[in-house]
């Protein structure tokens, strides 16, 4: 087995580190774990997708003149946080903020412990939400804000969709169906009820990663086509609310095909699916 190319440098005379303590460490710089050397792994690690066109990214390659980004794909680890992070403070200073060399995960840490300080002074802002949730919940998801590394399930854009008041549409593309996210104060800032709302967020789930889509209008006028799901926990409601032909309909969307079951079949299937989908995050 072959040495690392450093102790060859070392210990074969093919490079003289011990002139002096500082050129000592500054030519060992490169085999360190610094925060910057972290980063940069980090980025590695997650290698971006070739792109496929997809119901929410029918735009071009290169981003037009006046769309800031068209289609972000976080490169560092925490999908979720970075998506909503470029949602509210664009593609372009998080990119400034990478290239100037700014510990990323203290910031990343820094901004959770505001959102979560934020709602230890104002609990009853999470009752808020859309989705409904116990009190219980309302303590597990604030001390996930502090202890958690990364937001690893939908349930943290509660928290999210209230302290930066946008609400937040999740698709998942391979079964066909969203989630929605807000405040149940939230007013839009769009007068005109015929136009988009610009403060949506819109972000898209497949492979196991979350990007960021802006272009939210095709979205919008294809989701009456998908499946609503109402509740991040509780994707169907029991199954006597449902008629045959509804939960055969809703198969027919989450499966992509149509097949000959009975109704606690249809229901069964769907329910593994979408939970299959929705747990792995």
């Amino acid at each position: 087995m072959l040495a690392p190319k450093f102790m060859n440098e070392i210990f074969y005379g093919q490079k003289n580190f011990l002139k002096s303590q500082e050129n000592f460490l500054s030519d060992l710089n490169p085999y360190m774990l610094t925060p910057e050397v972290w980063i940069q792994m980090q980025q590695q690690l997650v290698k971006a997708n070739d792109e496929e066109p997809s119901l929410t990214n029918s735009r071009q390659a290169t981003p037009s003149a006046n769309d800031e980004f068209a289609l972000f794909k976080p490169t560092l680890r925490d999908s979720i946080f970075w998506c909503i992070y470029v949602a509210i403070n664009g593609e372009a200073f998080y990119q400034s903020q990478l290239k100037s060399g700014t510990n990323m995960i203290n910031l990343m840490m820094n901004e959770k412990k505001t959102i979560s300080e934020h709602f230890n002074k104002n609990t009853n802002l999470l009752k808020n939400s859309n989705h409904k949730i116990t009190l219980a919940k309302i303590n597990e998801i604030k001390c996930n804000l502090m202890t958690k590394p990364i937001m690893d399930s939908v349930e943290s854009l509660i928290p999210c969709s209230i302290y930066y008041g946008r609400p937040i549409y999740v698709y998942f593309e391979e079964i066909r169906s969203y989630l929605y996210f807000s405040d149940k104060n939230y007013v839009s800032d769009e007068d005109d009820n015929s136009k988009i709302d610009p403060n949506i967020i819109l972000l898209l789930f497949k492979d196991g990663r979350f990007t960021l889509e802006t272009n939210v209008s095709n979205f919008l006028e294809k989701k009456d086509s998908f499946f609503y799901i109402q509740h991040y926990e509780k994707f169907l409601s029991g199954i006597s609310n449902y008629k045959t032909d509804e939960i055969r309909e809703i198969y027919k969307t989450v499966f992509g095909e149509d097949a000959d079951l009975k109704k606690p079949e249809y229901y069964e299937k769907v329910l593994v699916k979408i939970s299959l989908h929705i747990k792995i995050l």
